[in-house]
């Protein structure tokens, strides 16, 4: 009941690029292997995401190139429909031709010719921002180099369109609104409610250089020096560095975890973290803010990426594309994910603000840049399959069966790992046909002689006893590696 107790680049990451110096993409069968199914995320976006995953890999491969050569005509990049679309104005360098025929090998890619580059709409934006300040209207650059957006809420009057050397398009849209489980335990997971005197969501696990752990969230939940507690009060750290233009801050805390709560508030349902991503247009995403969680049980996803801003808040613009609520009250900082390999998520950013179906996030690349951080991150195995059952409970504790089904590979001196979260603190006070070690929540069980290997295709059974309220984990490891 976790919420109810009230990259160097990824080009150089995913299997389908390499690093930017080189340029070269592998065959499209280096692609990473995509989820079979992933927490939350209905099937039929799941199969759109998927469908992505080389798509994004392509467009990394290209932007790897284009941000090591001369930008000068360089208008977007994104993701349409069935393939990449790379706007330049005037003719490609060589490295960035290089770079679009061996992409080419992972997936369909179209350079379009673009009417302004980004550098040019970027001087135009800045003398639109000036000519405009103090409307409450905002400036957007065109992804196709098309010319600048002039976003104005419906309900306020539309400043004059500003004279600059490129074409202004005036639309109507509702200005986006900061946004704002519930009792966790270590390790701290993104996706759980923090408070201090607002409520906002944590985003993402990370790590600095120095291999300290934090909180990734939105800055203006808080300011540095203040202390967050999860929904029951325990002390999850202290905010210790933010970029206010950037929305984002870093919470110190040393049992921050690397999975995201993607199900409803009264379940443990998580998935694992795997990396991050680049986020381009076009791309589809979801997002799991404990507000969210709690009105539709789940994620909210289908969201696809329509606009980088270009001013000091660098911020990305998001629809989502069933025109649904896409985030409440609460959701500020939660985390903002794409689907990964095996089964986990792809941190993609935290989220800021929002109005409607309108999301403004902050990219997961901003973060690291600001802070030098990235993700914690877990392995999986599709190997291993747990089922846990409480075969008895009464007032203060219960009795738990859990058995590990092999599908790989024998496994030799097995450990099980789970977290007891929700309310009480579980403690296992006996068992049979295991050796149990608890640290705080953490739960580690191993075998005993008899059982000391799991056959391919087979399983083992152990049981226990413990005190406290009954509870199943969310998700369990298997010497190491997360279970899905």
């Amino acid at each position: 009941m976790r919420r109810q107790r009230n990259v160097a680049r990824l080009g150089c990451a995913l299997a389908a690029t390499a690093c930017a110096a080189a340029f070269v993409v592998q065959p499209a069968h280096a692609v990473p292997v995509t989820p079979a199914a992933a927490p939350g995320v209905p099937a039929s976006v799941r199969d759109a995401m998927r469908a992505q995953v080389p798509l994004v890999a392509a467009a990394n491969a290209i932007k790897a190139a284009v941000e090591a050569t001369d930008q000068k005509g360089y208008a977007g990049i994104g993701l349409t429909g069935d393939h990449v679309t790379l706007w330049w104005k005037g003719r490609l360098p060589a490295t960035v031709a290089s770079a679009v025929s061996a992409a080419r090998g992972v997936a369909p890619v179209v350079v379009a010719t673009a009417a302004h580059s980004r550098t040019e709409l970027r001087a135009a934006a800045r003398t639109a921002r000036a000519a405009t300040a103090g409307s409450g209207a905002e400036i957007k650059l065109a992804a196709d180099g098309s010319g600048l957006l002039l976003a104005v809420d419906p309900k306020a009057a539309a400043p004059a369109t500003p004279t600059v050397d490129v074409p202004v398009k005036v639309v109507r849209q509702a200005r986006l609104k900061p946004r704002s489980r519930d009792d966790d335990t270590p390790l701290w997971r993104g996706g759980t409610i923090m408070w201090n005197g607002p409520g906002c969501t944590a985003g993402f696990g990370v790590k600095d250089a120095a291999g300290a752990t934090y909180i990734l969230t939105a800055a203006h939940c808080g300011q540095v020096g203040s202390t967050w507690t999860d929904g029951a009060g325990e002390t999850i750290g202290t905010l210790t560095a933010r970029n206010q233009p950037h929305d984002v801050a870093l919470i110190s805390t040393p049992v921050a975890g690397n999975t995201v709560y993607t199900g409803g508030i009264n379940d443990e349902q998580q998935a694992v973290v795997s990396g991050s991503t680049e986020v381009y247009p076009g791309q589809l995403l979801c997002q799991s803010g404990r507000t969210m969680a709690a009105n539709t049980g789940g994620p909210m996803c289908n969201i696809e990426v329509r606009f980088h801003y270009t001013d000091e808040e660098d911020l990305v613009e998001a629809t989502q594309l069933d025109g649904l609520e896409v985030a409440y009250s609460g959701d500020s900082g939660g985390p903002v994910y794409a689907l990964g390999p095996d089964n986990t998520i792809l941190a993609a950013g935290t989220l800021t603000r929002s109005g409607g179906a309108g999301l403004g996030f902050q990219d997961f690349a901003t973060a690291r840049d600001d802070f030098g951080v990235e993700p914690l991150t877990g392995t999986t195995t599709t190997a291993c399959h747990v089922t846990y059952s409480i075969t008895n409970s009464w007032s203060d504790g219960f009795n738990g069966s859990v058995t590990i089904h092999n599908s790989g590979p024998a496994v030799s001196a097995w450990k099980l790992g789970w977290t007891f979260s929700g309310p009480g603190n579980q403690v296992v006070n006996g068992a049979w046909n295991t050796t149990v070690t608890q640290t705080d929540q953490r739960v580690t069980a191993e075998n005993v002689g008899h059982n000391a290997t799991i056959p391919s295709g087979g399983s083992v059974t152990f049981g226990f006893n413990a005190s406290g309220p009954a509870t199943t984990p969310g998700l369990f490891t298997l010497n190491g590696s997360y279970c899905v």
